[in-house]
């Protein structure tokens, strides 16, 4: 088995100010290369004891694992389509202490740094924790949201370490930095639900390695070349013969030596790799979605919206707990970071209206036909047609159009 390599290398190291101390503070810390063998099961358990350590707690190796797991198409498809998508895929507004929508300010925190920031927390429940570094946010030309490697983050000591393998080392506290750091941790499972999703990917990993190997095997027949001439000129050429004739497998052999291939009396042995990737697929999407017929082949409509209302109940909840971490953790840091939103306003997570211009143009007649007036600031948002405000309406005198007369 290779072993790992741990090579220092330097990242960005941002300048911030803390507003209340006034004290500049440099964040400079390194991580370490990203693991790139195979992990196995022991390698797990070694790294749910470091992260469990009650007085040294170190989240390097657990971390490095996780980010091996996402690699299984399988799970990162459902995490990315079905759980995160579908939030960002919704509209952030702020409301007052009405209720009512303020589109000023809503228009503050519309844009991809907010996304980021959204997409950051998401992904909290699968790692376990995200800690995000917010800079000039109220500045739209330099708005940076910097996501801190969690390999160097202690989440129970509040401490970004300088070393990930040395907790008792040099670190500073985020939490003296409250205008800069913003810390997501969403859902119950604060170490993350990749813990146990984990080992299922490592049994995958083997079950495709395996059937790799049985692939190459007896996949294509295996040639054997018999010579009773023992020169190594001989046995170099015959090798490089048996390799220009193709990819299977071949093999040299003195012409007293037999060699026998066992295969399995079953002409379908592939099957017990297949089963087990299929087994291991349902088991994650289980875990992540909470049923398996959005990931897999349904076998009845009926069973279908019964899996479909499992999966929107997942949903729904990540919407609550993510509304609540906006507005009791992200929203406060906004505030410090300068942007002048109110007390008692609120972020929300909506649906996007799904209105199409033609049916929005025959509401809009019917009010106006009602002798409504219609705001302006509306118009534009909607349509995104600009009007002169500052001017009285002509009269359209006998000019009649209907919506018909634009989407013919």
């Amino acid at each position: 088995m290779a072993k790992k390599k741990q090579i220092k290398q330097p990242v960005n190291k941002p300048n911030f100010q803390d507003t209340s101390t006034s004290t500049t503070v440099q964040v400079d810390y390194f991580h370490l290369m990203e693991s790139l063998y195979a992990h196995e099961i022991n390698d797990w358990l070694e790294a749910r004891a470091a992260r469990y350590n009650p007085f040294y707690p170190t989240t390097y190796q657990l971390q490095q694992l996780y980010k091996d797991s996402m690699l299984d198409n399988h799970l990162s498809g459902a995490i990315e389509s079905q759980r995160v998508l579908p939030i960002l895929n919704k509209a952030f507004i702020i409301r007052d202490t009405q209720e009512k929508t303020d589109n000023d300010l809503s228009k503050l925190i519309q844009g991809k740094w907010f996304r980021d920031i959204v997409r950051e927390a998401m992904m909290s429940i699968f790692y376990g924790y995200s800690l995000i570094f917010l800079d000039s946010l109220p500045d739209p030309l330099h708005r940076q949201v910097i996501s801190i490697h969690r390999e160097n983050v202690i989440p129970e000591r509040g401490i970004i370490v300088r070393n990930p393998m040395d907790t008792s080392g040099e670190h500073i506290t985020y939490t003296d930095f409250p205008s800069y750091f913003v810390f997501a941790s969403l859902g119950t499972n604060k170490i993350g639900l990749l813990e146990s999703i984990a080992p299922l990917t490592i049994y995958k990993r083997h079950s495709w390695a395996s059937w790799d190997e049985f692939e190459q095997i007896f996949g294509l027949p295996i040639r054997v070349a018999r010579t009773a001439i023992n020169t190594q000129k001989h046995h170099d050429d015959l090798q490089q013969w048996l390799e220009t004739m193709g990819a299977a497998s071949y093999a040299i052999f003195d012409k007293n030596t037999d060699i026998e291939l066992h295969e399995s009396q079953h002409k379908d042995a592939y099957h017990i790799y297949l089963e087990k990737v299929k087994a291991v697929n349902s088991e994650i999407s289980k875990r992540v979605l909470g049923q398996t017929m959005t990931t897999e082949d349904g076998s009845s409509q009926s069973q279908a919206e019964v899996h479909l209302k499992i999966l929107e109940t997942v949903q729904q909840a990540d919407i609550a707990e993510l509304t609540d971490w906006l507005n009791d953790t992200l929203l406060p840091v906004l505030r410090l970071q300068g942007f002048n939103i109110p007390d008692g306003y609120t972020i929300a997570v909506v649906d996007k209206p799904n209105v199409k211009p033609k049916d929005k143009i025959a509401i809009d007649q019917v009010l106006l036909n009602a002798g409504y007036n219609l705001d302006p600031d509306y118009i534009e948002d909607f349509y995104g047609t600009p009007l002169v405000k500052d001017q009285p309406r002509r009269d359209p005198g006998t000019l009649s159009l209907s919506a018909e007369d634009f989407f013919a």
